[in-house]
């Protein structure tokens, strides 16, 4: 139906006038979405009170803190660092700064949490898993698989792998890992020598020396015989020393080498055997 024509232009069925003869648009959306607004607000504060009173009650309290993957680090030691004791509400739980709190020990490399309510936190730890020890400045410590300097190596602590020697303070990147290049070729070594055979890595090796310019010399457990490596054609020269090992292992004066070394082309040099002299005939 046609209302006619007002100052403001025509006027339609959208339109109505007040009581000062202004005509308006369009109230049935503004009614709809104040309904809308009110309806959020009216719910937002019903979860926000059952928020509240979930806070509070005995429902959600911690009662259980299951833990997996533990191997060097103690579930007291966890619970203490991560603040879960007994009775803090579950719901309350900041499961990131309880994350953070965990990944400060020295072992942990990672850590994942999950709430299953009503009272119960899982907890799965990710140790680091040590390769070497690695000798720095006055300090020894365990490196991880990444090469990271995880760890001081205490006096009571396992000693069970070999030393990598030869880094120095500022070698280290600012996190303390091994640079990539010179860890790349650690590893590198590490490879070759987990397919060998005795008396090599790892069972066999007290020390791994790195030097920029001559390259990698091993160290035995066993009567602390060093074999120089130098830095080209590793995997050849591991293969002539385990030949050169195993004809000394048949000799008695195998007792007596003091070294081997590798680095000059296919020439092996081995330390400490004493030329054998002319028998002498009985007179």
């Amino acid at each position: 139906m046609y209302l006619g024509k007002t100052r403001l232009g025509p006027v339609g069925p959208g339109y109505y006038r007040n009581g000062l003869g202004i005509a308006h648009k369009g109230l049935r959306p503004f009614w709809v979405m104040s309904l809308v607004l009110l309806l959020l607000v009216v719910v937002s504060i019903f979860l926000l009170t059952c928020y509240v009173a979930a806070l509070f009650t005995p429902l959600f309290k911690l009662e259980d803190v299951g833990f997996q993957g533990l191997k060097r680090v103690s579930s007291k030691e966890l619970l203490r660092q991560g603040g879960l004791d007994k009775g803090v509400n579950l719901l309350a739980l900041n499961l990131r700064e309880v994350k953070r709190n965990l990944e400060v020990l020295p072992w942990v490399k990672e850590v994942r949490l999950q709430r299953e309510l009503p009272n119960r936190l899982q907890v799965v730890i990710v140790e680091h898993q040590p390769v070497l020890l690695a000798l720095v400045g006055e300090g020894l410590y365990y490196v991880n698989e990444e090469g990271l300097l995880f760890k001081k190596v205490e006096p009571a602590d396992e000693h069970a792998w070999p030393i990598l020697t030869g880094l120095t303070e500022r070698q280290l990147t600012v996190d303390r890992r091994v640079p990539a290049r010179i860890w790349g070729e650690v590893n590198a070594l590490r490879e070759l020598l987990s397919q060998g055979k005795d008396p090599f890595y790892p069972h066999k090796l007290s020390e791994i020396h790195y030097d920029p310019d001559c390259g990698f010399s091993l160290f035995t457990l066993e009567r602390g015989i060093r074999i120089n490596l130098g830095k080209e054609e590793l995997a050849q020269r591991l293969n002539r020393l385990e030949k050169v090992w195993a004809e000394l292992e048949k000799r008695p004066e195998a007792l007596a080498v003091k070294g081997i070394s590798l680095q000059y082309g296919r020439k092996v040099i081995v330390h400490g055997l004493r030329p054998e002299g002319p028998k002498k005939g009985r007179g």
